[in-house]
């Protein structure tokens, strides 16, 4: 996949395992955590549900059981909470801990306040009040007369942003980002590709490789303290494996991971994204950019941002939805550099509500054999 996209499979795996074990210790998540997979064939016959899965769910019935996790996250998010302020290590449906009751009460409140001022729309989440603390705070900060200069100075940019031929749609605007990164004749050439380089996160880093074959077969891996963790794609079946063992990927990950394998995905931009737009003109550090907004799932959208001088991708936004509000995460491309005809981005600075990941790439070869079995999954333990 020569484009930024290509990452996003590996920012999973070190999304991933980075809850699993970086903020515990490097340790393992307990037999009865939440964990991906297939979670279909419900007692209705479709997605199975939270309260079909796991444990003791009181207030968050109904819902996809592969939504919990994420909804989780943007508890945290919104309150600077990590697991253990709710949950009991290794009991997670323990009603031990009086902050988890709390958080109950919570859900219904803000469930009550959408519905009765809101006609059940999503305009009210935790974060709302509580901004990243525990404690919402209930006096407005100071605006000083430089905060006040500050923002008249940003109302006066936008409005003076002007771009010489300017693009008017988002077709216009994607298929310059496609002729940029190479276009169709570049991208004939190359049938295989080879990714190596490093992940930092704080004064940690992580080896990182990625191989790629077309049109759909897809493999990465990445190495940390207590073993490697895996990801595969072999054009039907996605797969992943940890120390623990080998699964198979269930919704909605295997939607990301079929994006991932897509080889030639900067040609297949309008194929894999919908309802498309043209939103804004902005500017990042010195550049110009399009603001192009999408979507990839009824559950995850996307805010594009293109350089109106090189046509390229130079931050991507990705808002997941939960139950309660959305999670995003931004992504910057930079470093392009030419293989085989085609650019490529060798540094990604990724950042979530947790933390920051800078992902450097030292090698990307292209046309090595690659042979079919390493995308296939492994046998179970």
């Amino acid at each position: 996949m020569p484009k930024g996209k290509f990452l996003r499979g590996i920012i999973l795996i070190i999304s991933g395992a980075v809850l699993i074990g970086l903020s515990a210790g490097w340790t393992f998540q307990n037999k009865g955590s939440f964990k991906s997979g297939n979670q279909k064939d419900s007692k209705s016959g479709g997605e199975k549900t939270t309260e079909e899965v796991f444990k003791n769910i009181k207030v968050l019935k109904g819902m996809p059981a592969y939504q919990l996790l994420p909804t989780m996250h943007f508890f945290e998010a919104s309150l600077g909470f990590d697991c253990s302020n709710c949950h009991v290590r290794g009991h997670n449906d323990s009603d031990q801990k009086p902050e988890k009751r709390k958080a109950r009460k919570m859900i219904e409140m803000v469930e009550a306040i959408n519905k009765n001022n809101f006609d059940g729309k999503q305009m009210v989440t935790c974060f709302t009040c509580h901004q990243g603390n525990a404690d919402p705070k209930t006096i407005p900060a100071v605006m000083t007369a430089e905060m006040m200069k500050e923002e008249r100075a940003e109302e006066k940019n936008d409005q003076l942003i002007k771009v010489p031929n300017r693009l008017n749609t988002s077709e216009e605007i994607i298929a310059k980002y496609q002729q940029a990164v190479g276009g169709k004749d570049a991208f004939d050439k190359i049938t295989s590709l080879k990714l190596e380089g490093t992940a930092a996160m704080g004064n940690r880093s992580f080896e990182i490789t990625i191989l790629q074959k077309a049109p759909y077969y897809y493999y990465s891996s990445f190495k940390l303290p207590f073993g490697t963790f895996e990801r595969g794609y072999n054009g039907k079946t996605g797969w992943e494996k940890n120390p623990r063992g080998a699964q198979e990927i269930g919704e909605p990950d295997i939607q990301d991971l079929k994006l991932d394998a897509d080889f030639y995905a900067p040609l297949n931009f309008l194929k894999n994204y919908s309802g498309l737009k043209f939103s804004d003109v902005e500017v990042i550090g010195k550049d110009t950019v399009y603001v192009v907004e999408g979507n990839s799932s009824s559950i995850r959208r996307y805010k594009f941002y293109f350089s109106t001088r090189t046509g390229l991708l130079v931050r991507e936004i990705q808002y997941d939805k939960t139950l309660l509000g959305d999670l995003q995460t931004k992504t910057d491309y930079k470093d392009y550099r030419h293989v085989n005809g085609v650019l490529f981005p060798y540094e990604m600075q990724v950042a979530n509500y947790e933390r920051d990941q800078d992902i450097k790439f030292s090698s990307i070869q292209a046309n090595i054999p690659v042979e079919n079995k390493i995308f296939d999954m492994p046998a179970k333990k």
